[in-house]
Order: C-alpha cells, then sequence, then structure tokens
C-alpha cells in the first residue's frame, strides 16, 4: 500500500488565487509515490533510466562521464589517494591537498551512477567499498578534512555528508544483496557523530537559525537522507516520516526566512552561495522528484536561489564577475571548483521551470561552454566532487533548444525581506549593465550591511553613484522592460530607465540632496542628476514642469521622481 508524507499545505482553492495564499510547499499533479523499497528515488525514477541510458551515448553525456571517471580517481577501482583515517579533524595549520580524484563524500555516488548506466556490478562493489570506507572513519578530500562519517564535523558539514551518502544508497540499492541495503539504511537512519549531530537534529535544523548559511547545509542534507531511506526494509518509516514533517517545516523556514523572496540570502553571497548550493538546491529537487512536494513553483524564492547568480553577474570565457560581492565569505561566489561554489548551472538546471530553461542554457553556451570544454571539465562540471558531475549528467538539457534569456528571464531583481534591489538592462556581453543597492543591514550572523549608494557593473568596471540616508521606502512604477523607481527615507528618489526612450540603452536618474554632479540639473526646487549607459548620450533639456531627455520625460509628482514614458 502507498504512504503519502504528511504535508504543511493548504486546501486548494477552484479559483486562481494571489501567489502568496496558494499552498507552500504544493503537491506535484499526477506524482507517482515510490513504492518501498523502489530505487532509484532521488533525482529520477526508474522509467526515466532509459533516457539516461541513451544520454550516455551522446556526445556530450560521454564528455561528462569521462570526467565523472577523472573526478572518481580513474572510475574503474577505488581512489589510490585519499585522507589516512587518524588525520586531524579541521587542523588548520597542516591541511592535507590531494590531487584530483581522491577520495569524497561522493565518490559511492559517482559510482552509484555508473551503475545505473552500464549495470556492471562493479561499480555497486566499489559503491559498497566507499560506504565501508566511510564507516572505518575515512575522511573527505577537504584540505582540513572537515567532512566525514565518523568524527566530529558539526552539523554544517554533516548534513551534506549523510546527503550524499544517502543518494549513493539510493542509486546503489539494486545492486547489492539485502542485508547490506538494510546495513546501509540503517546507518543513514541512526546517523550520529556525537554531540547532538543526529539525523534527527539535522532534519529540523537543530543548529544556529535559517539566517546562518549551516542551516541550509544541514536540513538540505538531511532531506536527502530521509527521502532516500523512506519506507525501505529496515527503516523505522513512522520515524522517518515524522523527521519528514520536521524537515519540511525548516525547509520553509530556509526559503522564508534565509533567503527572500528575491533570493538574497542573510549573511550575502558567498555565505548565499553555501547555504544553497552545497545540499538544499538539490533537496529541493529531491522532495518534488520523491516525493511529489514542490517548493519552487508557488513562490518565487527558491528559483531566484538559482538564477539571482546570473543576472547579477557579467560573464564571458568561462569567468563571471560578480560584483559588488556583499557578505560573509566572498571567496565562495563563483568558485566553481570546490563544493560551497560548485554547480551553478548543473544545480540550477534541475530546479528552474521550462520557461527559464532555455534561457539558462544560452547563457552557458554562451560564456561558458567552450571555456569549460578546453579545460576538460564540460558542462560545469568544474567542482572537484563527483556528484556535480552526475548531476550535470541528470539535469542538464541536452536536446533543448536555448534562447536568448532576454525574452523570459526578468530584467528586475526585487527582494522585499531583506531590502535588495537590482536591474539589468540585457543578456549580451561584457556591456550589459547590472545595477544594485542593498537597502538595509541583514540579520544574519555575517552580516551584508547596508548601502547609502547604488553599484553600477558594466564594461568590467564598477562603479558607484549617488548617496542616500534612511534606507529604501518602496519601489514604485515598475515597468514592462525591468525598469523602476525607488524612494529614499531622506526624501530623494532613484529611476532606473531601460525603454531607450532617452536615447541611451540605460537612463539612470537622482532626485535629491545625495544627487551626484555629473549632469545635475535644477527643476524648481528640485536637484535631478542623469547617468547614461551604452547608445547616444542624449541633450537635457529643462523645462517649466520637467525635464526632457530625448524621447523621455521625466517629472517630479508628489516629490518623487516620475517617468512618462
Amino acid at each position: 500500500m502507498k504512504r503519502t508524507i504528511p504535508l504543511i499545505l493548504g486546501c486548494l482553492m477552484p479559483t486562481i488565487v494571489p501567489a502568496e495564499e496558494l499552498p507552500w510547499p504544493a503537491p506535484v499533479a499526477g506524482h507517482e509515490a515510490p513504492a518501498p523499497g523502489e530505487h532509484p528515488r532521488l533525482f529520477f525514477r526508474q522509467a526515466d533510466l532509459p533516457a539516461l541510458r541513451a544520454k550516455a551515448e551522446t556526445p556530450e553525456g560521454q564528455a561528462i562521464l569521462v570526467r565523472l571517471r577523472e573526478l572518481l580517481g580513474g572510475g574503474d577501482a577505488m581512489p589510490t589517494h585519499f585522507r589516512p583515517k587518524d588525520s586531524p579533524f579541521g587542523d588548520r595549520t597542516k591541511p592535507i591537498h590531494l590531487p584530483l580524484g581522491a577520495y569524497s563524500i561522493s565518490h559511492a555516488a559517482g559510482f552509484g551512477l555508473l551503475y545505473q548506466l552500464t549495470g556492471d556490478p562493479k561499480y555497486a562493489e566499489l559503491g559498497r567499498e566507499c560506504f565501508e570506507w566511510a564507516f572505518e572513519g575515512v575522511r573527505d578530500r577537504d584540505a582540513r578534512g572537515r567532512y566525514g562519517w565518523k568524527g566530529r564535523t558539526g552539523n554544517l558539514r554533516a548534513g551534506p555528508t549523510v546527503g550524499w551518502y544517502a543518494f549513493a544508497y539510493d542509486l546503489l540499492y539494486d545492486g547489492w544483496d539485502e542485508d547490506y541495503r538494510v546495513k546501509v539504511a540503517r546507518a543513514i537512519q541512526n546517523f550520529d557523530q556525537g554531540g547532538g549531530t543526529t539525523l534527527a537534529n539535522l532534519a529540523g535544523g537543530a543548529s544556529h537559525a535559517p539566517i546562518s548559511n549551516h542551516w541550509g547545509m544541514q536540513t538540505g542534507g538531511a532531506a536527502l537522507a530521509l527521502l532516500a531511506i523512506r519506507g525501505d526494509p529496515g527503516v523505522d518509516t513512522e520515524l522517518v516520516d515524522r523527521l519528514l514533517a520536521e524537515n519540511q517545516a525548516a525547509i520553509l523556514r530556509a526559503l522564508k526566512e534565509g533567503f527572500g523572496d528575491g533570493g538574497f540570502f542573510a549573511e550575502g553571497d558567498g555565505t548565499g552561495s553555501m547555504a544553497a548550493h552545497i545540499a538544499l538546491l538539490p533537496a529541493l529537487q529531491a522532495w518534488r522528484t520523491a516525493a511529489g512536494v514542490d517548493f519552487i513553483s508557488p513562490r518565487p524564492h527558491a528559483p531566484w536561489m538559482a538564477k539571482r547568480w546570473m543576472f547579477l553577474a557579467q560573464m564571458a570565457d568561462g569567468q563571471a564577475d560578480f560584483r559588488p560581492n556583499r557578505g560573509g565569505y566572498p571567496h565562495n561566489t563563483w568558485a566553481r571548483e570546490s563544493l560551497s561554489g560548485g554547480g551553478y548551472f548543473a544545480h540550477a538546471f534541475g530546479i528552474l521551470d521550462d520557461d527559464l530553461r532555455p534561457g539558462l542554457l544560452w547563457m552557458y553556451d554562451r560564456w561558458f561552454r567552450e571555456a569549460d570544454s578546453a579545460a576538460g571539465t564540460p558542462f560545469d562540471t568544474t567542482s572537484v566532487y563527483p556528484h556535480t558531475a552526475v548531476l550535470a549528467f541528470i539535469n542538464f538539457p541536452f536536446d533543448l533548444e536555448p534562447r536568448d534569456p532576454g525574452a523570459a528571464w526578468p530584467r528586475r531583481n526585487q527582494d522585499t525581506t531583506f531590502g535588495f534591489h537590482a536591474w539589468r538592462n540585457r543578456f549580451r556581453d561584457e556591456n550589459d549593465v547590472i545595477v544594485s543597492v542593498l537597502g538595509e543591514t541583514t540579520p544574519g550572523y555575517m552580516k551584508a550591511p547596508a548601502e547609502n549608494t547604488v553599484s553600477l557593473l558594466t564594461a568590467g568596471e564598477e562603479i558607484t553613484w549617488g548617496h542616500f540616508r534612511g534606507g529604501i521606502r518602496a519601489e514604485y512604477d515598475v515597468r514592462a522592460h525591468g525598469g523602476s523607481v525607488l524612494t529614499f527615507g531622506d526624501g530623494g528618489s532613484f529611476a532606473v530607465d531601460f525603454s531607450g526612450m532617452s536615447g541611451a540603452d540605460v537612463m539612470l536618474v537622482w532626485h535629491g540632496y545625495g544627487a551626484p554632479e555629473e549632469s545635475r540639473v535644477r527643476l524648481g526646487d528640485h536637484r535631478l542628476a542623469f547617468h547614461f549607459l551604452g547608445g547616444k548620450a542624449p541633450e537635457i533639456e529643462v523645462l517649466d514642469d520637467k525635464v526632457r531627455v530625448g524621447g523621455q520625460t521625466v517629472r517630479i509628482v508628489a516629490r518623487r521622481l516620475s517617468l512618462e514614458h
């Protein structure tokens, strides 16, 4: 008999209602729950396997699998490089740097994909050896040995550890005998590193709070673990169901309190990459695939967690220029070779809906594909961790027609939770214009401080423009092309105009006491300043009650900026 995971849902309404009133998470229409012992289930189902095996025969699929084998240390035997079992945990003074292919927490998952694609029992056996290494205390390739099944790693790192081993269990299940399946399932269920670092505590977010990067890592990893073993022989399904309900609530808190409705994170960008990419984004994909629970579609939070990195970056030749980098751990942002900064595309394809995926593929093909291929890291497999290559293989849509994201992707990003606003005029080249401002200091442990100026990034140059006080009060006059107007606490206002009506590609207007000297004019008792990017810088004509800028008209209405076109 099929069981259903308890959902934190309201009643579905028969009429169209505002998004904020729809159930969150929502049920996936037509979802068939996995039967006990049915695997794989986390990122694909048995019915998807023929298509994945066909994918493995394509040039693109073969390229990813070549890279996966390299990350596994060859792919047909256990890796020859690994941390010694007695190596110290977290020792900053004696880091151990291991070569590509050294043993990691996701080697078993890499062997698991090879088993699913080939059916060769040797890969199931290699995955089994990985688990035995883990149980014996062999730690991850991390230079400080901070990830591992045994030892006090803390909830931050225990979550991804148990989560990625559980993904391997999901892939390898059919290749093991019944006794070993039960052994591993119980080991996952009873995961306990001491000091309160248990699967039960990880599931509900026992450490820190959603405003910490720790929360997404522990709750995301626990979700993978619980969804992988639920209902299997040897597992206490009542316990697992209870923990999954707690995990649902914890993940909602991660999305509502840790990340805002525009994907900004409470501790900033580098910490946000950790909180999203290491375990949480994949967990959202697994919840939808394995349980029919959709955290993604009902609200903008999760999609923006994935797409804001591309929205805010200038990209060229496999590199992303992401400035300003706000908040904690800036070194993690777009650090594609690591655990913290890996999978910006491979993980995003797994959660973005169909309308956004062609644009994401267009961006990858235009700015990263050639450079990644030349480096031997095709399709966003730059991370040294095998699970990112596995997700790249599963998630990259090789049969999709890429499409310029200018049509489907938004050109405005507003995070009302944390007072972050950004605008982008297009997705084309290094001359794209990205405008952003953070209006208030975030509440995270590593705070991103409020800014009193607007940041511009274009042509590889970052500049700041204007000065305001009192934070951002409101956004209004939102335009179809992505522009809008902000009002400031000091009574000033700021407009972004992408319409091209002025004659320039981008027109920025500042009103108030913080108006820059550049292109400053007076309109009655109001001070205005203009900044133009791209196209032809227009003439500024001050008339009685308005300023005419090319074909655009700027007025002050109710003591704030107003654009007529």
